[in-house]
């Protein structure tokens, strides 16, 4: 089988597996998508005070940890459980060592009891004044700096796919834990590179949008290439990383309820514009054009590809 042929059977695999990663992955899209609305809905965020300050006024705590049977946080306005990602941000923001903690309050009673009093103790004097605490129903999956930059990640989320659709991708693979979602959107079909050694090479155009509103992970693009010399997603740099850290939140949220819609429209132009001009046929001919089409000092295509980006991610196997 000389170089052509061969190039033609790798165009095949993967127009192939772009085409079963599309079809098998649109209910994981639309589930990822349905509860991150439904955790929206019950969403709730509190500034709590905390620190030495406090116990210079002779303030009683505004934040309580107790043992029942797992930690819990209590605050005036209800009794919430500790997500692990929580306590590890509890232990950052109080210098206690995350792993420690964690392996206390995940351990037996008395390791449990233990943990509820090094916070209480560390709370109290921490030289910190307030935190920002997000719970989802009863259970706080972050603990941040009052200074964290609160965006409506359903509404961002929302206006990347809508672009990347008008843009003629289609979604193609999602994921959400408790603290942090991305979703994948692809070019269903694929640019044709013509190579001097090998024919044409079939090359796909992709983007990841990814983000977490608790404190796991900063709002970020990528873009990837996907070809069949050895089915790996080219990583190109990050197009966009922002991370949430804005102005002083106000004692009572509700006065910042204006900031936060200006801040969320304001990060929602940014995956829009990106996403618009990295679908674009002239950006993505542009692109392809200065990864393949020079092969003057290269033997074959599969080399040239291979030496494009040390930032190769594994293209998974469906």
């Amino acid at each position: 089988m000389n170089k052509i042929e061969l190039q033609k059977g790798l165009n095949d695999v993967v127009t192939n597996k772009v085409q079963r990663m599309i079809d098998s992955n649109q209910n994981t899209v639309r589930q990822t998508l349905q509860r991150l609305m439904t955790e929206r809905r019950s969403a709730q965020d509190f500034i709590a005070p905390i620190g030495v300050e406090l116990k210079k006024k002779d303030t009683v705590p505004v934040i309580k940890f107790t043992e029942q049977g797992y930690i819990t946080m209590n605050m005036p306005n209800g009794r919430f459980s500790l997500h692990p990602h929580a306590v590890g941000q509890l232990a950052e923001k109080m210098g206690v060592p995350s792993k420690y903690l964690r392996q206390l309050s995940e351990g037996a009673e008395w390791q449990r009891q233990l943990a509820t009093q090094i916070l209480n103790e560390h709370s109290g004097w921490t030289d910190r004044t307030r935190v920002l605490v997000r719970a989802v129903g009863s259970q706080v999956r972050g603990v941040l700096s009052d200074s964290y930059r609160r965006l409506n990640s359903e509404q961002i989320l929302t206006a990347f796919l809508t672009e990347a659709m008008s843009q003629g991708a289609v979604p193609c693979d999602a994921y959400m834990s408790d603290t942090k979602i991305w979703v994948e959107t692809i070019l269903p079909e694929p640019i044709s590179i013509p190579t001097e050694f090998n024919g044409t090479v079939m090359v796909y155009m992709g983007a990841r949008f990814s983000t977490s509103d608790y404190g796991d992970g900063a709002v970020d693009m990528r873009a990837y290439l996907l070809n069949g010399v050895c089915l790996n997603g080219m990583v190109r740099e990050s197009l966009m990383k922002q991370v949430h850290l804005g102005s002083r939140l106000p004692d009572n949220l509700q006065f910042s309820e204006r900031t936060y819609a200006l801040d969320t429209e304001t990060t929602m132009s940014a995956p829009k514009d990106f996403t618009k001009n990295l679908y674009s046929r002239d950006n993505i001919m542009r692109q392809a054009a200065s990864r393949w089409t020079s092969t003057t000092n290269s033997r074959n295509s599969s080399r040239q590809i291979s030496s494009l980006n040390p930032k190769v991610r594994a293209f998974r196997n469906y």
